[in-house]
């Protein structure tokens, strides 16, 4: 059976997607379908792209089909000045249909494919293209991951806005805890109960994000 893939992006970087999509890797793959991984771009790059690379060795672990597959089908574009593709690339022009190909080649070999993003939705790639283009490019649905520090609540509105103002309605969100959530619950989590009703972190709630972004009766969540 194929789903749809998730793009994981975040309210910044240095948020945790790579962390957060290694944790829905394992969900996954612990609830046997075959998961694939892609970083279409990479950024800060000397001698291996580090993320694309934990993401790849991780996943072929699961799913050895992946096997086939060369890092640079993970990860097409690396960059090693550590800023926006848009800078980072320099004269370098990013070709889409070279992204929409190397994406078929891993669906191929799964069931789902995760792919992160760099940086927040708003990131620059080109002149007229920006990370959240990606959601629409992979006809993805869309994991906003946001931090649990003061903050907080600015930047998670600001990613959810633009995302309901792009049209796209097939997301979920939540936060990752880095640190202690003491602050968190004292400071924050009033107002997103308020707001929202209820609040889902990488750290307790993985099996509802993945209930929410992966709609399959015959997964078994009780395992997570």
């Amino acid at each position: 059976m194929k789903f749809k893939p998730l793009f994981i992006t975040a309210t910044n970087t240095n948020v945790g997607k790579t962390h957060t999509t290694l944790k829905l890797l394992e969900a996954l793959s612990l609830q046997g379908l075959k998961v694939g991984v892609m970083k279409p771009i990479e950024t800060g790059v000397e001698d291996i792209a580090h993320d694309a690379n934990l993401l790849f060795e991780t996943a072929k672990r699961y799913n050895p089909a992946l096997e086939v597959l060369k890092l640079k089908d993970i990860v097409p574009y690396q960059f090693t000045l550590p800023a926006a593709p848009y800078v980072a690339k320099g004269k370098k022009k990013i070709n889409l249909e070279l992204l929409e190909t190397a994406y078929a080649k891993i669906e191929e070999l799964c069931d789902i494919v995760l792919i992160e993003g760099a940086g927040g939705l708003l990131v620059p790639i080109e002149d007229d293209l920006y990370m959240y283009d990606f959601i629409r490019l992979f006809n993805a649905r869309t994991l906003l991951v946001g931090h649990g520090e003061l903050g907080c609540i600015n930047d998670v509105l600001l990613s959810l806005h633009l995302l309901d103002a792009l049209g796209v309605d097939d997301y979920e969100w939540c936060i990752n805890f880095k640190e202690s959530r003491d602050n968190f619950d004292k400071i924050t989590l009033p107002f997103f109960i308020s707001l929202f009703g209820r609040v889902l972190s990488v750290q307790d709630n993985l099996d509802e994000i993945i209930k929410s972004l992966v709609p399959c009766r015959d997964i078994d969540m009780d395992v997570l």
